[in-house]
């Protein structure tokens, strides 16, 4: 079995491209080594992270997530047991400050949206995320904050 999750959070500082970058390519080897795939997505100062993989490699990211000082407001809006993994590699999507190509290794997801027929809960929180960034999918509902 495979444990997923799903969090949404706000950014402490503004994240500029080069931020980001390094964000995708320190995450893209500690997520690798510890077997983890998913997505992080990154818009207006707010992130939202699908992580997925090992219950004790998911536990533990998000463990380290919650202490993270670039991390405000942390919410766990998903968590469920897998089959079989959505986001079989782990990738990266953020608005970026032009109309350049998305770099290696990041997502065109803000951009072009998500074709997947996948209408899991975790799944459409990301297309949600897309859609509607500022807006809070916990407010009607209990929160996890730290």
């Amino acid at each position: 079995m495979l444990q997923s999750l799903v969090y949404m959070s706000s950014a402490t500082e503004p994240f500029d491209d080069d931020a980001l970058e390094a964000v995708l390519a320190y995450s893209r080897e500690r997520n690798t080594a510890d077997g983890l795939t998913g997505m992080l997505v990154h818009r207006a100062g707010r992130f939202m992270q699908l992580l997925e993989g090992p219950y004790d490699a998911v536990m533990a990211t998000y463990a380290r997530i919650l202490q993270d000082e670039r991390h405000d407001d942390v919410a766990l809006l998903v968590e469920e047991s897998l089959h079989t993994r959505r986001f079989p590699e782990w990738s990266m999507a953020y608005d970026r400050s032009d109309d350049q190509d998305v770099p290696e290794g990041f997502s065109d997801f803000l951009a072009s949206g998500d074709a997947s027929a996948d209408r899991s809960r975790s799944r459409e929180l990301l297309r949600w995320f897309r859609n509607h960034p500022m807006a809070d999918p916990t407010a009607s509902a209990g929160k996890h904050r730290r």
